[in-house]
Parts: structure tokens; C-alpha cells; sequence
């Protein structure tokens, strides 16, 4: 087998083991966005969706491939200490590639991978469940229909759909993840199925559940749930001053604000210095917020917050938008099955805060005092003075001849200055 053109460059495929004969990689609508994709089919284990692994850009990483394995001779056995095995006997359709150069290989620009993961058939059946007819009206009607509406539908957008369907494991497969989420109803000895919001996303919630229970990736863990929840802490310095003579006081008076922001479990600090004379301490106060959810309810607060990512990755990724509007709109109400009012209401507090903190450091900044009082007229003005200068340099510029550009650049480090043979004293040696 020929490697492919340059225009056709290999793809590395990490498919599951022990596959069936009538395994294929075929080309299914996605439920998202309804575009062409690829997807591993197992008639025995089921459908598989390619994930795409591949290195960072900032690290320079390719594939080499190559028609086969190098073989091991005796002598490199014995010298990496291992009992010696006999020399294998190439394969007869891989006697011609045994004669050819080393070089005769295949290099692949970008060194990414594509594993085959499980994805639940369910997703796939979501798209036939939107009207498009209704889709746009404010309230979308949906009818029961049968399976095989359901599954016709499908075909219709999805070049390989009906080869899948048309397996008897797959086929009860489909049924059975319809009747998760659908209401149905029996008319003339056949099922009629209707999606219905609520047990969609109890099915969803429950897949969200299984994803926390397993752990999130590192990198969404520190994205949406470490720095989602981290609390601005505002730190307020002060300084005392106190002078020791016959009767001591001490005046307080306030000389800087600071913002430390990203900071969840920061501690006030104090420092102080004291002499004989005159001792100057400097206090640092922090200010808590009063409507901070206490410290008990941390375990519950990063749980839900955990559930409700899990929860958005999945909508967002494989619900089609007309059915994924009414759910969010479900999972906002406060009446799906989990209650993220928790979440909503920590966040919200956060949000204020760092509004809060970004208004004070605003104001602290001292090197834009001027643009906090002046006003838009002046900046304009400003800007429209400065504008100018900018363009009567450039045309005085082009317009110096070429000869002046050219004494610019002469060395006059030693000569006379032309106003010195106009000056007082060549006119008293002219006279």
C-alpha cells in the first residue's frame, strides 16, 4: 500500500481494540452544528467520536512513519544484555519495503493524534427532535412522532446515518435513548416518542455527575472553578505616629489604599518600628465583606460549581441550540434537579467585589489624576494639539532638500561657526 500524496497527508488513528470486521469510520451530521463529521462505528461496541490530541504550538513536534519496525540482530541483543532471539522474518508483503532506503517514509507536519472515544448515541438522536418549521417562533411546537420518522429525519442530514441504523443492536440502542428523554405515548401498536426538557436534562445532570466524579481536567479546573471563585481582597494601610514626651499622643490619619485582588485566603499583616524619640508604625487592615458565604459551605460551593461546568461543556458541545435554550432556561429557573442558587449568588458577590476593588484602584492610581478631572474638551483639545505637531514635523521633514540632509550628516566636530565671521570681532579686523 502506497503512502498518500503530499496534498493527502496520513492520519495517526487510535482505535479500540478486538474490532469487529464490519467496523468503519464514517461521516455523520454533527448534533451541534449539523457539519460533517467523522465518528468510529463498531457494530459490537458501539459509536465512537474522534478526540484530537495534538502537541502545543510552541513546541515543534512531528511524525515520522515508517513502512515497518526495525529488526534486532544477535549482536545487539547481547549487548544490551538480553538473551538473544532469533531474526524475524519479514512479512511477504513487506519484502519489497525491506529493499527500499531507510528514507522511503512519510513525515506528518503537525504531530497530533486522533483517539476514538465513546459518545452516547443519544446525542446523535437530539437534532431529529428540532422543527425547523417552529424553530424559529417563540414557542416551538414538538409532536410525538414514531422511530422511524425520528431516524428518517436523521438520514436525510447525515450521509452514513442510515448504514448505522439499519444494525438490530444499534436500532434497540436508539430506541432505548429516546425513551430516556421522550414522553411516550402508544398509537396503533406503535411507540411515539416526544422530547421532553426535564428528563433531557436529568439525563444530562446525571452524565455531569459521573464527569466530577472522575475529575475535571486540570486545565478547567484551574479556569472555571479555582479562579472563578477567587475573592478580591481589599487592604487598607494606615499610619500611626506617636511622640514620647511629657504627655503622648497618637494620630491616625490614612495614607494609601491598595488593592490585592486574586487572593482567597489572604491575612492582614502588621508591622512596627519604635525609638526612643519617635516611633512611626505602619497597620495593615483587611475588610471583609459581610455577605461572604461562610467556610462551611466551601465543599457544596466547589461541587456545584464543578457540576454546573461539567453541565455547560455538555450542552454547549452537543445539544443543538433550539433544545439547549429551554434548558438553560431551566437550569436558571431553579427548577431542574440540581439547585445552583449557591453558585449564583457567590459569583454575583465576586463579581461586585472585583467591581468594587477596580473602582478603588482607579482611584488610587495617581498617575492619571489629570484625565479624572479634566474634562473631554481638554483631552480633545490635547490630543488635537499633539496631532498637529506630529504632522508639521513630518512635512518639515520631507521637505528639506537633499543637499541639506546630506550637510546633516557631515562632521563639523572642530569647525568655526558661520556667525563667527559676522561676529564682533571680524568686524574690528576689518577695520
Amino acid at each position: 500500500m502506497d503512502f498518500p500524496q503530499a496534498d493527502c497527508p496520513p492520519k495517526i488513528l487510535v482505535l479500540p481494540e478486538h474490532a469487529s470486521p464490519e467496523a468503519r469510520v464514517c461521516t455523520l451530521a454533527h448534533p451541534r452544528t449539523l457539519t460533517p463529521s467523522r465518528y468510529y462505528f463498531d457494530p459490537d461496541k458501539g459509536l465512537y467520536e474522534f478526540t484530537r490530541v495534538t502537541a502545543p504550538k510552541s513546541a515543534c513536534r512531528s511524525w515520522l512513519i515508517g513502512r515497518q519496525t526495525r529488526l534486532i540482530s544477535h549482536n545487539e541483543d547481547a549487548s544490551s544484555g538480553k538473551a538473544p532471539r532469533t531474526m524475524e522474518k519479514p512479512k511477504p508483503e513487506l519484502a519489497e519495503a525491506n529493499d527500499r532506503p531507510i528514507s522511503d517514509g512519510y513525515t506528518v507536519k503537525n504531530a497530533e493524534m486522533l483517539i476514538a472515544t465513546p459518545i452516547d448515541q443519544l446525542f446523535l438522536l437530539l437534532p431529529s427532535f428540532v422543527d425547523e418549521s417552529s424553530a424559529k417562533s417563540s414557542t416551538p411546537k414538538r409532536l410525538f412522532l414514531s422511530a422511524d420518522d425520528l431516524l428518517e429525519k436523521l438520514s436525510e442530514k447525515s450521509k452514513h446515518f442510515g448504514h448505522i441504523s439499519g444494525h438490530e443492536q444499534t436500532r434497540l440502542v436508539m430506541e432505548q435513548r429516546m425513551g430516556a428523554v421522550c414522553d411516550t405515548v402508544d398509537a396503533g401498536g406503535e411507540k411515539m416518542y416526544r422530547l421532553s426538557d426535564e428528563k433531557l436534562l436529568r439525563e444530562l445532570v446525571r452524565k455531569a455527575k459521573t464527569i466530577i466524579a472522575k475529575g475535571l481536567p486540570a486545565s478547567m479546573e484551574e479556569r472555571f472553578i479555582r479562579k472563578a471563585l477567587e475573592t478580591p481582597v481589599m487592604v487598607v494601610e494606615h499610619s500611626e505616629t506617636s511622640v514620647s514626651d511629657a504627655t503622648t499622643s497618637q494620630i491616625e490619619t490614612p495614607t494609601s489604599e491598595s488593592i490585592v485582588s486574586d487572593a482567597v485566603d489572604s491575612q492582614a499583616s502588621t508591622a512596627s518600628a519604635e525609638s526612643t524619640g519617635s516611633a512611626l508604625s505602619t497597620t495593615t487592615e483587611m475588610t471583609t465583606p459581610e455577605d461572604i458565604t461562610p467556610a462551611t459551605n466551601e465543599s457544596e460551593l466547589y461541587h456545584l460549581l464543578r457540576l454546573r461546568t461539567a453541565l455547560s461543556y455538555i450542552i454547549s458541545s452537543y445539544v443543538p441550540p433550539a433544545i439547549a435554550e429551554p434548558l438553560n432556561t431551566l437550569i436558571s429557573s431553579g427548577k431542574s434537579q440540581v439547585d445552583f442558587k449557591l453558585v449564583d449568588e457567590r459569583l454575583a458577590n465576586i463579581a461586585k467585589m472585583r467591581a468594587e476593588a477596580l473602582a478603588s484602584r482607579s482611584l488610587g492610581d495617581y498617575s492619571r489624576k489629570r484625565s479624572m478631572y479634566e474634562d473631554d474638551d481638554a483631552a480633545e483639545t490635547r490630543a488635537e494639539k499633539k496631532r498637529k505637531k506630529e504632522e508639521e514635523e513630518k512635512k518639515r521633514k520631507a521637505s528639506e532638500s537633499r543637499g541639506i540632509k546630506d550637510l546633516k550628516k557631515v562632521d563639523t566636530k572642530g569647525m568655526k561657526k558661520m556667525s563667527d565671521f559676522f561676529g564682533k570681532a571680524a568686524a574690528a579686523k576689518k577695520k
